[in-house]
């Protein structure tokens, strides 16, 4: 039984996220953690007026957010438990639950959506970035994948977060799988091409390969749109500072233009 966290900032309890563990929970049974990280707001720094300092606070709000959660699982008869101890700033204590966890899952639209100071969806790429787990990332309205997009671009970390995406989710393996290879410096060739498919042949059956002969950065999301339900597998917010750069803005895109499901695992 795979252990997969929901984590909510506890003001906003995300639809979206509960829907999609519903469905793997109708798959294959899981335990549910439903992680309610403190509400974030920000006040003036007594020292310097014209700065903000962060402080967490546990509302009436999130204690509804605790109970829909509860009701929810008892209706579709799932195994649940809570986490609603986090104190102090959350980030670091989320990392620590995604240690021993399988995999995690936010809703993209919801989360701490109002606290986002330093551009769209910061806190959201801080937790993805700091979660030692692989994550789905989920909007509030999106059909349960009927193909999978596996992106690639000769990174180890790409090819780590396709590995990780067979362990996690093997009954999504069977159906139509595209293997997309992009590169910005332009190569004919996929690195390391023989191993790359060798993995991936083994593990999705109904397999295409594509090479995008365009900018990624600036075409993929029209090519993505012409999928069918798909789920995307990437393997951004790496540990490298360099890596993260490149690839942050990228699938931030990816995150705010499209209604579907976002598999994101690092090294």
């Amino acid at each position: 039984m795979k252990k997969v966290l929901l984590v909510t900032d506890g003001e906003s309890f995300s639809e979206g996220a509960f829907e999609f563990s519903r469905k793997m929970n109708e798959q294959i049974p899981i335990l549910l953690s439903g992680v309610f990280l403190p509400q974030l707001e920000f006040i003036h720094n007594m020292d310097d007026t014209s700065a903000f300092v962060p402080v967490t606070t546990f509302n009436t709000s999130s204690k509804q957010s605790i109970e829909i959660f509860k009701q929810q699982c008892i209706r579709y008869n799932i195994e649940f438990n809570i986490h609603n101890k986090l104190s102090g700033y959350a980030l670091p204590e989320l990392s620590k639950e995604t240690r021993f966890a399988d995999l995690m899952i936010l809703g993209s639209e919801k989360f701490h959506g109002a606290m986002n100071l330093y551009g769209p969806y910061e806190y959201l790429n801080e937790a993805l970035h700091h979660s030692e787990c692989p994550a789905i990332v989920v909007p509030e309205k999106f059909t349960f994948p009927e193909s999978v997009v596996l992106t690639y671009d000769g990174s180890a970390s790409a090819a780590y977060a396709i590995r990780s995406f067979t362990y996690l989710f093997p009954q999504l393996c069977s159906r139509r799988a595209l293997l997309v290879y992009s590169s910005e410096k332009n190569e004919t060739e996929i690195p390391e091409a023989d191993n790359i498919l060798e993995l991936v042949a083994h593990h999705f059956p109904n397999l295409v390969i594509q090479k995008l002969d365009v900018n990624p950065k600036k075409y993929f999301s029209t090519w993505l749109a012409d999928i069918n339900r798909p789920i995307l597998v990437t393997g951004a917010y790496g540990r490298s500072a360099f890596s993260r750069s490149i690839k942050k803005s990228f699938i931030s895109d990816i995150i705010q233009e499209h209604q579907l499901p976002i598999f994101i695992a690092h090294k």
